[in-house]
């Protein structure tokens, strides 16, 4: 017997003009939901934390090149970490405050 195949058609969120605001909250919260993770995310990878995540990516890479490198560019890795924690933030509050403009989510 052979197998038939059907294509599934991706879902789009289109919103028809006149909606209210709890017709068309999903994908608004879905953003809000993404952004908090992102915030969320982005503070495990704090600089504040820095002492902490050096500390344990050392443990956890003990004995592997990844963590001779880390031991022997150390700052490199610091400003690595930097980096990511600035752009999870970044990229969390332009998700909570995209959703807050379209008017569904909390204000921060």
């Amino acid at each position: 017997m052979p197998l038939v195949h059907t294509s599934v058609q991706p879902e789009t969120h289109s919103v028809p003009t006149g909606t209210t605001a709890g017709q068309r909250g999903g994908a608004a919260t879905g953003l809000e939901r993404r952004g908090r993770w992102w915030l969320v995310v982005s503070f495990l990878a704090c600089p504040c934390h820095l002492p902490i995540t050096l500390a344990v990516l050392g443990t956890v890479l003990g004995g592997t090149a990844a963590g001779v490198a880390l031991r022997e560019h150390t700052v490199i890795a610091g400003l690595l970490i930097a980096a990511v924690w600035i752009a999870g933030t970044a990229r969390g509050l332009l998700l909570v405050r995209r959703a807050e403009r379209e008017g569904f989510a909390c204000r921060l």
